[in-house]
């Protein structure tokens, strides 16, 4: 029958299979995280004098997709922005559960993006922490390959009208040369 070996493998395999929550392996290495909570993010952006990226998006949506997977998620793997030049968080328009709004109170998705004309995907939207909108919105994909230098200009418009005295680089290659020269 089975070897101790086997066993030991099986049971490896099912204790792995379990600590991924049942959730769809995909799932697990989208670096983006999902928005859970306004109220607690934006005190963390007033606290750390950074904007919020939110990135609206649906399942079905392939360009949505295909901009986590080439811009956001590298954005989020490399270390150089998540609470250090920006906050970065994905708004799930198919999820269905109330989170709490900038003020703590309940809200779904879906309806806050369709009152911000958000509800188009994909659409990134940037906040201070009081929930106030401070740069303009990128809606849609036009060309994949200039979309993060198109965010850092986003960025930087959000930190000029946040009053804050910062910048960075125009491309993430760029702020990449800044970080390992410091």
């Amino acid at each position: 029958m089975f070897s101790i070996v086997s066993k030991r493998l099986l049971l490896f395999v099912a204790g792995f299979a379990f600590s991924l929550g049942g959730k769809p392996v995909y799932a697990q290495t989208d670096g983006l995280p999902e928005l859970q909570n306004l109220q607690t993010l934006g005190q963390q952006a007033q606290t750390r004098q950074l904007p919020i990226l939110l990135l609206f998006s649906a399942e079905w949506c392939e360009y949505c997709q295909v901009l986590k997977e080439k811009v956001l998620n590298p954005m989020i793997f490399n270390g150089m922005y998540q609470g250090k030049v920006v906050y970065l968080r994905h708004v799930g328009l198919d999820e269905k559960d109330p989170i709490p709004d900038w003020n703590g109170k309940p809200m779904i998705k879906s309806k806050w993006a369709y009152q911000l004309n958000a509800d188009l995907t994909p659409t990134i939207a940037f906040f201070d922490g009081n929930g106030k909108e401070v740069a303009e919105r990128i809606v849609g994909i036009s060309e994949i390959t200039l979309f993060a230098s198109l965010i850092h200009s986003r960025i930087n418009e959000a930190y000029k009208n946040m009053g804050l005295n910062k910048r960075i680089p125009a491309t993430p290659e760029l702020l990449e040369k800044q970080k390992g020269s410091m």
